[in-house]
Protein backbone atom coordinates (compact mmCIF):
# COMPACT_ATOMS: atom_id res chain seq x y z
CA UNK A 1 0.00 0.00 0.00
CA UNK A 2 1.73 3.50 -0.84
CA UNK A 3 2.02 5.95 1.93
CA UNK A 4 0.34 9.08 1.98
CA UNK A 5 2.25 12.64 0.72
CA UNK A 6 -0.80 14.38 1.14
CA UNK A 7 -0.56 15.02 4.93
CA UNK A 8 3.12 15.80 6.45
CA UNK A 9 3.03 15.31 10.19
CA UNK A 10 5.50 18.12 11.43
CA UNK A 11 5.88 17.25 14.77
CA UNK A 12 8.83 15.65 16.53
CA UNK A 13 7.28 14.29 19.76
CA UNK A 14 4.19 13.05 20.71
CA UNK A 15 2.43 11.93 23.80
CA UNK A 16 1.79 8.14 24.64
CA UNK A 17 -1.00 6.24 26.24
CA UNK A 18 0.52 6.74 29.41
CA UNK A 19 0.99 10.42 28.66
CA UNK A 20 4.16 10.57 28.55
CA UNK A 21 6.24 12.89 25.56
CA UNK A 22 8.04 10.58 23.39
CA UNK A 23 9.92 11.33 20.44
CA UNK A 24 8.76 10.41 16.68
CA UNK A 25 10.83 9.15 14.56
CA UNK A 26 11.28 9.37 10.44
CA UNK A 27 8.86 6.04 10.32
CA UNK A 28 5.83 8.29 11.00
CA UNK A 29 5.14 11.25 8.30
CA UNK A 30 7.28 13.12 8.61
CA UNK A 31 8.82 13.58 5.07
CA UNK A 32 10.20 9.45 4.59
CA UNK A 33 7.64 7.62 2.31
CA UNK A 34 8.47 4.08 2.11
CA UNK A 35 6.98 1.42 -0.15
CA UNK A 36 6.40 -2.54 -0.65
CA UNK A 37 8.17 -4.27 -3.15
CA UNK A 38 9.51 -7.70 -4.05
CA UNK A 39 13.07 -8.71 -3.81
CA UNK A 40 14.61 -10.26 -6.94
CA UNK A 41 17.55 -11.80 -5.02
CA UNK A 42 18.71 -11.72 -1.88
CA UNK A 43 19.04 -8.21 -0.06
CA UNK A 44 20.29 -6.34 3.00
CA UNK A 45 18.86 -3.67 5.21
CA UNK A 46 20.82 -0.31 3.69
CA UNK A 47 21.14 -1.88 0.24
CA UNK A 48 20.22 1.15 -2.72
CA UNK A 49 17.62 -0.79 -4.94
CA UNK A 50 16.82 -0.48 -8.43
CA UNK A 51 13.75 -1.64 -10.48
CA UNK A 52 14.03 -4.75 -12.97
CA UNK A 53 14.16 -2.96 -16.00
CA UNK A 54 14.50 -5.85 -17.73
CA UNK A 55 11.03 -7.16 -17.09
CA UNK A 56 9.48 -8.23 -20.31
CA UNK A 57 6.30 -7.42 -18.94
CA UNK A 58 5.42 -3.32 -18.21
CA UNK A 59 3.56 -3.51 -14.97
CA UNK A 60 6.75 -6.09 -13.93
CA UNK A 61 9.26 -3.48 -14.16
CA UNK A 62 8.01 -1.92 -10.96
CA UNK A 63 7.08 -4.85 -8.70
CA UNK A 64 10.52 -5.93 -8.16
CA UNK A 65 13.52 -5.13 -6.97
CA UNK A 66 17.46 -5.88 -7.24
CA UNK A 67 20.60 -4.19 -5.78
CA UNK A 68 21.47 -0.84 -7.79
CA UNK A 69 24.65 -1.52 -9.76
CA UNK A 70 26.71 0.67 -12.00
CA UNK A 71 28.36 -2.34 -13.32
CA UNK A 72 24.96 -4.47 -14.78
CA UNK A 73 23.24 -3.89 -18.20
CA UNK A 74 21.05 -2.17 -18.10
CA UNK A 75 22.60 -0.07 -15.08
CA UNK A 76 20.44 -0.60 -12.36
CA UNK A 77 19.80 2.88 -11.43
CA UNK A 78 19.13 3.17 -7.61
CA UNK A 79 15.78 5.13 -6.48
CA UNK A 80 15.24 3.76 -2.64
CA UNK A 81 16.83 1.95 -0.18
CA UNK A 82 16.05 -1.54 1.95
CA UNK A 83 15.07 -1.21 5.17
CA UNK A 84 14.84 -4.51 6.06
CA UNK A 85 16.94 -7.57 5.01
CA UNK A 86 14.47 -9.40 2.02
CA UNK A 87 15.16 -13.22 0.30
CA UNK A 88 14.85 -13.42 -2.91
CA UNK A 89 10.71 -13.51 -3.48
CA UNK A 90 9.97 -11.92 -0.47
CA UNK A 91 8.62 -8.66 0.44
CA UNK A 92 10.50 -6.01 1.18
CA UNK A 93 9.76 -1.99 2.13
CA UNK A 94 11.95 0.36 0.86
CA UNK A 95 12.37 4.07 2.01
CA UNK A 96 12.02 5.87 -1.53
CA UNK A 97 12.13 9.29 0.18
CA UNK A 98 13.17 10.42 3.06
CA UNK A 99 15.99 9.51 6.10
CA UNK A 100 17.00 5.84 6.30
CA UNK A 101 20.63 4.35 6.96
CA UNK A 102 21.87 3.21 3.34
CA UNK A 103 26.04 1.13 2.10
CA UNK A 104 28.07 3.94 1.47
CA UNK A 105 30.44 3.11 -0.53
CA UNK A 106 34.42 2.84 1.08
CA UNK A 107 36.42 6.23 1.18
CA UNK A 108 39.61 5.71 0.20
CA UNK A 109 39.79 9.79 -1.23
CA UNK A 110 42.33 11.26 1.16
CA UNK A 111 39.71 13.16 2.92
CA UNK A 112 36.19 12.45 5.15
CA UNK A 113 32.97 13.02 2.87
CA UNK A 114 31.07 15.47 3.88
CA UNK A 115 27.60 15.81 5.22
CA UNK A 116 25.78 17.12 2.13
CA UNK A 117 27.97 15.16 -0.61
CA UNK A 118 25.86 13.86 -3.36
CA UNK A 119 25.50 10.13 -3.62
CA UNK A 120 25.05 7.95 -6.85
CA UNK A 121 25.42 4.29 -7.91
CA UNK A 122 28.78 2.34 -8.01
CA UNK A 123 30.10 -1.17 -9.65
CA UNK A 124 29.54 -2.31 -6.05
CA UNK A 125 26.08 -4.00 -6.17
CA UNK A 126 23.91 -2.51 -3.35
CA UNK A 127 26.23 0.76 -2.62
CA UNK A 128 25.61 3.94 -3.86
CA UNK A 129 28.83 6.75 -3.74
CA UNK A 130 30.30 10.62 -4.22
CA UNK A 131 28.87 11.61 -7.13
CA UNK A 132 31.38 12.08 -10.23
CA UNK A 133 30.61 15.05 -12.80
CA UNK A 134 31.91 13.15 -15.05
CA UNK A 135 29.21 10.60 -14.43
CA UNK A 136 25.39 10.78 -16.46
CA UNK A 137 23.81 8.65 -13.66
CA UNK A 138 21.49 10.86 -11.63
CA UNK A 139 21.83 11.64 -8.09
CA UNK A 140 20.18 8.88 -5.55
CA UNK A 141 20.71 10.47 -2.19
CA UNK A 142 22.62 13.04 -0.06
CA UNK A 143 25.15 12.10 3.10
CA UNK A 144 23.59 13.49 6.06
CA UNK A 145 26.70 11.50 7.90
CA UNK A 146 30.22 11.91 7.35
CA UNK A 147 31.99 9.19 6.05
CA UNK A 148 35.60 9.05 7.44
CA UNK A 149 38.59 8.84 5.12
CA UNK A 150 39.86 4.93 4.89
CA UNK A 151 36.58 3.59 6.19
CA UNK A 152 35.11 0.29 4.09
CA UNK A 153 31.70 0.67 2.71
CA UNK A 154 29.34 1.78 5.79
CA UNK A 155 25.80 2.53 6.57
CA UNK A 156 25.19 5.89 6.74
CA UNK A 157 22.32 8.28 7.63
CA UNK A 158 21.62 9.69 4.24
CA UNK A 159 18.29 11.41 2.46
CA UNK A 160 17.06 9.58 -0.65
CA UNK A 161 15.77 12.31 -3.00
CA UNK A 162 12.34 11.29 -4.40
CA UNK A 163 12.46 10.28 -8.18
CA UNK A 164 9.43 9.57 -8.98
Amino acid sequence: MATSTLIQYLETTAVNGLGVQVGVGPESMNRRQVETFLAKEALSAGDFVAFDLAATADGDVTIGVFKADGNSAPVRTPFGVALAAASSGSKVEVCIGGVCDALVAANATGVDFPVGALLQVTNNAGECGVASAASAQPVAAILAEVQPNGAGAQLRRVVVRKSF
